[in-house]
């Protein structure tokens, strides 16, 4: 009788939120979104959160098979990527940014899996020397779009000869959107796989790379089998 292949679960670590809302607490917390940690689950992964300790980023990226990049509630820093802060940028987290930017760069030296969601894309986007629209004109894309955020709020279109539609075999779908900035110039060796009908970029990948990804919509909320498909290909590429 053939034995069945059994695969451990691989381990993934999850960026997490930094919480200062003194209704909950009157000190500091830290914070995730539940369908980030189910979205693994479901997935066959086993999520880990990682606390925004740049000093510590060395250890917890030895203990995991991979990383996923959440969004946040804050912006980065312009001054990493070279600008001036706009009015419209919200909060900035430095610890947490500086532990995802030195996470983000030891997953490309190490060819380790990771996968940025919303600000996570444009974190890898700006570790790797890119840049960021800081607010996006008004267009007749809805970026931010109100609640709920579990529904379809535009279409992107998937370019046919990238990784990404290798992943989820769609030319264009409809995905929800929750973000104020987005990429301007294209961080290094990044292509661009992804864009919404008014040209903002929605995906990035790294090409020479294990599995090195970058989505601006939020595929946790898995409104579509798309955002499945994101899921289950980075988790099978974390347990090789």
């Amino acid at each position: 009788m053939k034995k069945i292949k059994k695969y451990k679960k691989p381990v993934i670590g999850i960026s997490i939120d930094t919480g200062i809302n003194k209704i909950y607490s009157k000190f500091p917390w830290y914070a995730i979104r539940i369908n980030y940690i189910n979205s693994i689950i479901s997935s066959n992964g086993l999520p880990l959160m990682l606390p925004s300790k740049p000093e510590l980023a060395d250890h917890y990226f030895n203990l995991v098979d991979g990383i996923l990049i959440t969004g946040g509630d804050f912006d980065i820093d312009p001054k990493i990527y070279g600008e001036k802060k706009d009015k419209s940028v919200v909060h900035i987290d430095k610890p947490r940014t500086n532990f995802e930017i030195k996470i983000a760069k030891l997953a490309l030296k190490k060819n380790k899996p990771i996968l940025g969601i919303c600000g996570g894309q444009q974190l890898l986007n700006v570790a790797l020397n890119g840049s960021l629209i800081q607010h996006i004109d008004k267009t007749n894309i809805e970026h931010e779009q109100g609640q709920p955020k579990n529904r379809p709020s535009h279409k992107v279109q998937i370019n046919l000869k990238s990784k990404l539609y290798k992943i989820v075999k769609k030319k264009e779908f409809r995905v929800n959107s929750a973000h104020h900035q987005a990429i301007k110039k294209v961080g290094k060796n990044l292509s661009v796989n992804a864009i919404s009908e008014d040209g903002i970029i929605e995906g990035v990948e790294l090409n020479n790379h294990k599995f090195f990804l970058g989505i601006q919509w939020h595929p946790e909320f898995f409104i579509s089998n798309y955002d499945k498909k994101i899921f289950r290909s980075f988790i099978k590429a974390c347990q090789k």
